[in-house]
């Protein structure tokens, strides 16, 4: 008798000690910057036109997720030394905005990282990131070859490039397949 209770005891203890924390089922995916496969899916990396000090542009691309995420960080890359330049991530069906960040004391052609708390992404949405300076790349193909969209980059489609001539922070609505304004982005995680 007491060697069952003492099998018992010892086969209760050995699934308990099995028993996972939810800390240790929780997956890690891995972090995406869409921009690099863009160029090169495109062939937007093929030629680059440095343009500095002329009117300012609400520039930047429309991209949706094909699973949950969330954004961590944005990325900036322009021609010229600024002391601030503005970064908004808009909601495209209705044209709001899901966050503003200002990039402070950029150098010419050096990417500088901007880490933001979290901005949770819905699977299947589609979002907009921008940018708003006088400075800017224009990056084309060496035939001047428009894009079909949208193109699959990981866990992301980017769906095309939008910009509009304006100083104020203002949802751009001309597109364009033939080009890309630059050099925006940011850093995706899925989170399930």
């Amino acid at each position: 008798m007491k060697t069952k209770v003492l099998l018992l005891l010892l086969a209760i203890a050995a699934v308990s000690g099995c028993k996972k924390d939810g800390t240790d089922e929780t997956k890690k995916y891995p972090e995406e910057n869409p921009l690099a496969a863009y160029l090169i899916a495109t062939g937007f990396d093929q030629e680059e036109i440095t343009t500095v000090d002329i009117n300012n542009y609400e520039q930047g691309i429309t991209f949706t997720p094909k699973v949950k995420g969330r954004i961590n960080a944005i990325t900036l890359r322009i021609p010229n030394n600024v002391a601030n330049a503005r970064v908004t991530i808009w909601k495209v069906s209705d044209r709001s905005v899901l966050r503003t960040i200002h990039v402070a004391d950029l150098e010419a052609g050096v990417e500088k990282k901007v880490n933001i708390d979290p901005l949770e992404l819905a699977k299947d949405v589609q979002y907009l990131i921008s940018f708003n300076t006088n400075d800017r790349y224009e990056r084309y193909r060496t035939d001047v070859g428009l894009v079909s969209y949208p193109v699959a980059i990981g866990n992301l489609t980017i769906d095309g490039v939008f910009y509009l001539r304006i100083a104020t922070q203002t949802f751009p609505t001309e597109t364009h397949s033939g080009l890309y304004y630059g050099d925006v982005s940011f850093i995706f995680q899925q989170t399930e």
